[in-house]
């Protein structure tokens, strides 16, 4: 499985799961993806539903060296920003370190948030290499 991204999606919401269950109908093996989520309900939703490793932890999440069962020992390749816009800039500073070790491909699919912003947030000179993208809702069912 060396040629398989792992991704970790820093939010567990709609479009996570939109783009989770896609991921995982095409064949994307369930040890290679990580979700962290705040609500417990939501956690143990996901956690259920499709068999992927969910913490509390956004750190964690993307370092995969606590709470793993699913991934334990995959690196992260790509994280995907899923979360509100009022609190990205809160969640991207509390991961900078991880996000400057690890150097993954970090995917926004955060509404109305610069490119600038985040290299601002996790660090000019981190060369995390940075992706917005702006699904609609027709991902959301998968088309």
């Amino acid at each position: 499985m060396a040629n398989v991204p792992s991704i970790t999606f820093i939010g567990g919401g709609n479009m996570c799961e939109a783009i989770l269950s896609g991921l995982l109908k095409t064949g994307h093996p369930t040890s290679h993806v990580r979700i962290s989520e705040p609500f417990d309900q939501r956690r143990e939703y996901l956690r259920t539903k499709y068999g992927v490793d969910v913490v509390e932890s956004n750190g964690d999440a993307i370092s995969g060296k606590q709470g793993m069962s699913v991934s334990s020992g995959v690196s992260c390749d790509v994280v995907v920003l899923a979360v509100k816009p009022q609190v990205v800039g809160d969640v991207v500073r509390g991961v900078a370190g991880e996000l400057s070790a690890a150097k993954p491909l970090v995917i926004s699919i955060v509404a109305g948030v610069a490119i600038k912003d985040l290299a601002r947030w996790i660090g000019i000179d981190s060369n995390v290499p940075l992706v917005r993208l702006m699904p609609n809702t027709p991902a959301l069912v998968g088309e």
